[in-house]
């Protein structure tokens, strides 16, 4: 397996000389991470090498006993699941294969009735993902997914019929499956939700699905080696993405990472890169915006934005080498030129073309964008590729001296909803936000 990496960094500051003077400073934020790994601060680069036997266990008895597997989790503990099972199981997986795979993140109620509708309860498997266990969110699906399996099958079987995956000694899901009996995995202390994907948050539903969770971690692991790499920036691909993106912003004051995929199937990887990027390094008044798009489909609604807007975003672009499946374009109308020089070419082959044409109009106006191009979309590209962002995530927060592994402004904000809904202790917190709402500018339409 081999990841390429191109460049076209404009006409600007940043140049390859700028970047490798980076040198010494991505030197000592990868030896600083490496310490935090040593000292167990850290534990997302210690995954690759885990024994996932005790998921693989689990899941085998998943797949024989359930005709559907509903995952209940936010953010980081259901984006990766997601991207996975976009990327290598795809739409048309629940039409012809079982247990078929739901997701319940959000709690719009349109949203879990029509899942719940979708299912047979009793034949269901629910799977928690929470590692404090008092994500409001995620608790609040729990327990209806709990009520109706307690109707549906009784107290003691709608036990069997939930997996929790929390934290290994505290927190409420700790709790529960302490004194209740519900099976359980472990997310390691020491790894975050938005760094998880490499944990039994991610492999535990890949697994249930029949993803070969070994080669995950294996491309995860090769990928981990070339992150560790010193000899040049450029040879190393999480120096690279980590110190492009901070000298376009600290040198150009390009605030906005945008991430395009040419790939329908990685579209919900830059959905698990929005989170990554802007969570852990959204601090103290740095880090950049990071803003999804989706090629071919977003040059006729973005590219006009990026190539004559404002000069402040860099582009990643990624690609894929080798589709899996293609379709040659007829050649049906010979004299008419627009529809001409279509035929007897593939559809594969334009999107790939389509790509080039939009870098390049970009780097004509001095827009810096980095092409990835993945030979495939496998197992061991995906592992490798999560591996890739969350190295280059970690380094950038030596970079710009933050902690990229809190999220203090979200914290915030889960306070005063548990305030507003009446949780214990937190009631100041609901006051505030009540009095804070009120104050706000209103107005009403009336149609």
């Amino acid at each position: 397996m081999r990841i390429a990496y191109g460049l076209a960094l404009g006409q600007g500051r940043v140049t390859l000389e700028a970047l490798e003077g980076l040198r010494e400073r991505l030197l000592e934020a990868q030896q600083w991470l490496e310490e935090e790994g040593a000292r167990g601060e850290v534990g997302f680069m210690d995954l690759p090498l885990q024994d996932p036997s005790p998921v693989l266990q689990v899941a085998r008895e998943v797949r024989n006993l359930y005709d559907h597997f509903v995952l209940i989790g936010i953010g980081g503990s259901s984006l990766g699941a997601q991207t996975l099972f976009d990327a290598l199981r795809g739409p048309s997986y629940n039409r012809h294969s079982h247990p078929t795979f739901h997701i319940l993140d959000n709690v719009d109620p349109v949203k879990v009735e029509k899942t719940m509708s979708e299912v047979k309860i009793e034949a269901t498997c629910f799977c928690v993902v929470s590692k404090s266990g008092s994500t409001a969110e995620s608790m609040a699906n729990f327990l209806v997914a709990l009520g109706l399996l307690q109707r549906a099958v009784g107290r003691e079987e709608a036990r069997k019929r939930i997996v929790f995956i929390t934290d290994p000694h505290r927190g409420t899901l700790r709790e529960l499956a302490r004194e209740e009996g519900y099976r359980s995995l472990d997310i390691p202390s020491n790894v975050g939700g938005r760094f998880s994907v490499l944990s039994p948050v991610g492999l535990f539903p890949a697994a249930v699905l029949g993803i070969d969770v070994k080669r995950l971690l294996e491309g995860a692991s090769r990928a981990l080696e070339a992150c560790k790499r010193q000899d040049s920036v450029t040879h190393n691909p999480a120096w690279l993405i980590a110190g492009l993106h901070y000298l376009y912003q600290t040198l150009e004051h390009r605030g906005i990472s945008v991430m395009m995929a040419y790939h329908e199937r990685l579209s919900t990887f830059v959905d698990w890169y929005r989170q990554l990027w802007a969570e852990s390094l959204g601090k103290d008044g740095k880090g950049q915006t990071p803003v999804k798009a989706i090629g071919a489909v977003d040059q006729h609604s973005q590219i006009q934005l990026y190539n004559e807007g404002p000069r402040d975003k860099v582009i990643t672009f990624l690609q894929v080498e080798n589709f899996a499946l293609d379709h040659e374009i007829p050649h049906l109308y010979p004299h008419k030129p627009a529809l001409a020089y279509l035929g007897r070419h593939r559809l594969g082959e334009l999107l790939k073309r389509e790509l080039i044409g939009t870098a390049s109009a970009l780097a004509k106006r001095g827009v810096p964008s980095i092409t990835i191009t993945l030979p495939k979309i496998d197992e061991a590209c995906m592992g490798a590729l999560f591996m890739v962002y969350e190295m280059a995530t970690a380094l950038s927060g030596y970079l710009y001296g933050i902690n990229p592994f809190d999220q203090p402004g979200v914290e915030e904000g889960k306070q005063l909803t548990y305030g507003l809904m009446g949780r214990e202790g937190y009631q100041d917190k609901g006051y505030e936000a009540q009095k804070i709402w009120e104050k706000s500018i209103k107005a009403s339409l009336i149609v």
